[in-house]
């Protein structure tokens, strides 16, 4: 599908309209970076606390059930697995916005 041609007076709103949103976005850039990077941040929290759940529950039945079961290593690697995920998931997106982060820590310093 192509899409649909737009008039010169249709072109120039949504330039307009374009402009307003980057001017808030440029206006905004310290805080929006600063949100972003909080984000970033928590997966690599979250990740952590759920492995350390699936190691403290794994912890406790055995304690409790006096050995593992088939459940408990179904729940333990399901908690593992996500941590672990989490975590990656932090490595990758810390890679991605490692630029833009840069720029947060200049902008501190000015």
């Amino acid at each position: 599908m192509s899409e649909p041609q737009l008039k010169d007076g249709d072109k120039g709103e949504e330039i307009r309209v374009l402009n307003e949103i980057f001017k808030d976005v440029i206006t905004d850039a310290f805080d929006l970076i600063s949100d972003l990077n909080w984000g970033v941040k928590t997966y690599l929290f979250f990740g952590l606390v759920q492995i350390l759940f699936g190691i403290q529950f794994a912890l406790f039945m055995i304690e409790y059930l006096q050995g593992l079961h088939v459940t408990t290593i179904f729940i333990v690697g399901v908690m593992l697995f996500a941590g672990t995920a989490q975590i990656l998931n932090f490595l990758r997106l810390r890679k991605k916005y490692a630029r833009l982060f840069a720029y947060q820590d200049d902008l501190k310093r000015s």
